[in-house]
C-alpha cells in the first residue's frame, strides 16, 4: 500500500529503526519522507487493529450494540489523540521558536505512535491479557513518552528545555480532552447495559 509515493513496508522499517534506536538523529532521518497524511493513514491503520479486537470481545461481554459502540471508540480515539497531540506539538512547539513544519512533526510521531498504538490497542482490547501485561504496558508508556520528546526536538528543531515544555503542554491537554471522551464513551456503554435487557424478549 502506497501513501503519497511512502509505503506502509517503508514506514514500518523507520518503526523499527526508531524504536531501536532511539536519538534526535534517527528522527531526522525521516521526518521528511512523508506528512500529516501519510502519519493519519499509518496511526488509523494500527488503531483498526485495536478496534477489530475491541468489537469481537464486546460482541460477547457487551452485546453486538456494545460490541460495536466499543469498537467505534477503540478505532477512533487513538487517532483523534494523535491528531490532537500533533496539532498541539506544532503550535505549542512554533511559539517557543520551533522551525519544523507541521508535515514533519506528523510523520514523525507516527513513526512511534502507530506501532505502539498497534501492540497497546490489541493487549489492552482482551481483558485478562491487558491485566498480565500492564507492567510492560507501564513500560512501553513511559518509553513513548521519552520517544515523543526526541521526535519533538528533532521535527520543531527545538532545544531540550523547549522541547519538555512543549510535550508537558501538548500532554496535559491531551489527556484533559482524552478524559472527556471517556466520559462519553462509558455513558454510551452504561446506557446499552441499562436498555439491553429491557429490549430483548423475556422468555414465555
Amino acid at each position: 500500500m502506497m501513501i503519497q509515493g511512502v509505503s506502509i513496508t517503508e514506514m514500518v522499517n523507520q518503526s523499527v529503526t526508531v524504536l531501536t534506536k532511539p536519538s534526535i538523529a534517527t528522527f531526522e532521518q525521516f521526518e521528511k519522507r512523508g506528512g500529516q497524511r501519510e502519519g493519519l493513514v499509518y496511526v488509523g491503520t494500527a488503531a483498526a487493529l485495536g478496534a477489530v479486537v475491541a468489537l469481537l470481545v464486546g460482541v460477547f461481554t457487551l452485546g453486538p450494540v456494545g460490541g460495536i459502540i466499543s469498537g467505534i471508540f477503540t478505532g477512533i480515539l487513538p487517532v483523534a489523540a494523535y491528531f490532537l497531540f500533533g496539532t498541539l506539538v506544532y503550535m505549542i512547539g512554533s511559539n517557543q521558536g520551533g522551525t519544523g513544519s507541521r508535515e514533519e512533526v506528523f510523520y514523525t510521531l507516527a513513526l512511534f505512535i502507530a506501532p505502539i498504538q498497534a501492540v497497546s490497542g490489541v493487549v489492552s482490547g482482551i481483558p485478562l491479557l491487558g491485566c498480565l501485561a500492564a507492567p510492560a504496558t507501564l513500560l512501553l508508556g513511559l518509553y513513548q513518552i521519552y520517544l515523543g520528546y526526541l521526535a519533538t526536538r528533532s521535527s520543531m528543531n527545538l532545544d531540550q528545555n523547549k522541547a519538555i515544555i512543549t510535550m508537558v503542554l501538548a500532554w496535559i491537554a491531551q489527556v484533559i480532552v482524552t478524559f472527556i471522551i471517556f466520559g462519553i464513551m462509558g455513558a454510551l456503554l452504561a446506557a446499552v447495559g441499562a436498555v439491553m435487557p429491557v429490549a430483548l424478549p423475556t422468555a414465555p
